[in-house]
């Protein structure tokens, strides 16, 4: 996106000084978000994982200046889940019902419930993204998005010819889930002000059209290191140290030393879902007013316990993921937040972000939040960054509602006619 500006090259030193200082807030009401329930932390890491994939990526190699160079598709078309079609992925179809995506048992009960992702006998999930079975939060929503699609075909099963069925249900899934990305997902990190800027609806013909000042392309759209590696980063902010997942387990943390000793003490993934760990969205998306969900952190300069101080399975040496963000910010030649920030012409002075010199962008990016907005949402410079990204990768996807039919609004059953949320579909799935 800036790729005229300088890079910025801060001493090893310098960062882990910067790292160092990421220290978490209290818990409760000090460093929870009051406006975000935590289930978006793992909404924007499976949108994530449905934007990009690097299965090669190193912090040492030589790199793209422009944009990583990714194996998934740039769209929100939802690739992870549907692999490479019927035909060249048949692993993830139930050749019973060849229109529906396979749900896995879980072994562990008598039941033999239909609670698990489709595994091989190793327990690893059988699914067109190895990265969303990481821990059990996202593999039990790439589950939901299964359970979607499956229900998704049996609403059109006798509304739609048979031969027509797959396909008219994987365009259905995909718009809704788009809608979702845009108008439940984004407008929660940027604010409906922005994304009214970059996302304009006419009032007359209720057509929206992408407005983008920053984030262009010459042949085809791609994913900007500035958002992959730095502004989209923000979510890592957000992680809680711990999660409740349903009404009948203890409190369990997202990340652990302790990996193979006591599997069943931490939420960690690439395994068989144990008897009772079905998680219960209720506790992470404010679905009935019965269970106020637990809420994901603000968006700010601090990291949860656990990501400053990694496992050896994610890291040998025990860095922070905060460390990591920035070395790799770094390689990647990333200028600086304030250079970004000064070339977008959202610039605010260092002195009110209580900031000294120049900043790596991802830091930036949440110091911004952190001051602006008291780490409920994205400022200026990070919140463009990503609203222009991921507007700008619905518009250029041939294949979007947004090029297909612009005016288009949800028709699945919701809470509300004319608009669709995760907690509808949630809903829809059978699985709220």
């Amino acid at each position: 996106m800036f790729r005229e500006l300088p890079a910025f090259a801060p001493s090893d030193a310098a960062l882990k000084a910067l790292a160092d200082s990421m220290a978490d807030a209290p818990a409760g009401a000090a460093g929870d978000n009051p406006d975000l329930a935590s289930g978006y932390t793992y909404l924007g890491q499976f949108v994530d994982h449905d934007i990009t994939f690097d299965p090669v990526s190193s912090l040492d190699r030589v790199n793209d200046p422009d944009a990583l160079n990714t194996f998934r598709t740039p769209r929100f078309d939802l690739d992870s889940l549907y692999g490479r079609g019927q035909a060249d992925s048949p692993y993830l179809y139930d050749q019973d019902d060849p229109a529906s995506l396979l749900v896995g048992r879980n072994t562990n009960t008598v039941e033999h419930e239909l609670v698990d992702l489709p595994r091989n006998q190793q327990g690893r999930a059988l699914i067109g993204d190895p990265r969303n079975d990481v821990h059990f939060i996202v593999s039990q929503l790439h589950l939901a998005f299964i359970r979607f699609h499956n229900a998704v075909v049996d609403h059109l099963r006798f509304r739609v010819e048979p031969s027509s069925l797959f396909e008219e249900a994987r365009r259905t899934v995909t718009w809704h889930y788009q809608w979702v990305v845009i108008h439940d997902f984004l407008v929660r990190l940027v604010g409906a002000d922005m994304l009214g800027e970059v996302l304009v609806t006419s009032k007359r013909t209720g057509k929206a059209r992408a407005d983008l000042s920053f984030f262009t392309w010459r042949n085809k759209p791609f994913v900007p290191v500035e958002f992959s590696a730095a502004a989209y980063r923000f979510g890592h902010s957000m992680v809680r140290g711990e999660y409740r997942i349903n009404d009948t387990l203890e409190v369990l943390p997202i990340l652990t030393d302790i990996r193979v000793a006591n599997p069943l003490q931490h939420l960690g993934g690439f395994r068989t879902l144990p008897k009772g760990w079905t998680v219960q969205w209720k506790h992470l998306f404010d679905i009935d007013d019965a269970t106020a969900p637990q809420l994901a952190r603000r968006m700010d300069t601090k990291l949860a316990e656990p990501m400053r101080k990694l496992p050896p399975a994610i890291d040998n040496a025990r860095r922070s993921l905060g460390l990591l963000n920035m070395l790799r910010g770094r390689s990647l030649q990333l200028p600086s937040g304030q250079a970004v920030a000064a070339a977008m012409d959202t610039e605010v002075p260092n002195g009110e972000l209580g900031l000294t010199g120049e900043t790596p962008l991802w830091f930036y990016v949440l110091r911004e939040a952190e001051v602006l907005h008291e780490g409920r949402q994205l400022g200026p410079t990070g919140g463009r960054i990503v609203a222009e990204v991921l507007v700008g990768l619905l518009k250029g996807d041939p294949s979007s509602f947004l090029r297909q039919a612009p005016a288009w609004k949800p028709d699945l059953p919701s809470a509300k006619a004319g608009t669709f949320t995760m907690v509808d579909l949630l809903g829809f799935a059978g699985v709220a």
